[in-house]
């Protein structure tokens, strides 16, 4: 029987969500633990990616996962938008390379379809889904943590 940790990361400068499952056989996912690391708004951009960096960094020294994911970035209708989630995502590509990982990137639509069968379905399928495999009873209200555990689950369902 093979088991593995997965982590998967949702970052954003406001909310980086983050969920890790435990994958047995590619087949089989428990929940672990799941989070958000969330930003101060009134705090500086610096204070703030350096925030996302060392929670991260924390996060991984601490459950030290098997592999660790993140979605594909997504060109937003508004570029400052865009770039605060690049800058976010760069911080945790940061933390990520400096715990001696590297990133397994999926598509929103791989992620999707490795869910819930339709690579176009809305975030409240992925959220419904998501707490339906984990056997999640109480309802996760932030989607940031349910894309993250889907961003996790992906590992093991997506070969790459």
């Amino acid at each position: 029987m093979l088991k593995q940790t997965f982590l998967g990361i949702d970052p954003g400068l406001n909310n980086t969500g983050w969920g890790i499952v435990e994958c047995i056989d590619n087949d089989n996912y428990n929940l672990i633990d799941y989070g958000i690391f969330k930003t101060a708004f009134s705090d500086s951009l610096e204070i703030r990616l350096n925030f996302i960096f060392d929670s991260i960094f924390n996060l991984i020294k601490t459950k030290k996962p098997d592999r660790i994911s993140m979605e594909r970035v997504f060109v937003n209708i508004n570029p400052a938008s865009s770039e605060k989630l690049i800058m976010a995502r760069t911080a945790s590509f940061l933390a990520i390379a400096k715990s001696g990982y590297s990133v397994i990137e999926f598509s929103p639509n791989e992620v999707k379809k490795a869910i819930t069968s339709n690579g176009r379905s809305s975030k409240d399928i992925v959220k419904d889904k998501v707490q339906q495999i984990l056997n999640i009873k109480e309802k996760i209200k932030k989607s940031d943590v349910t894309d993250a555990l889907a961003i996790a689950m992906c590992i093991g369902m997506i070969k790459k």
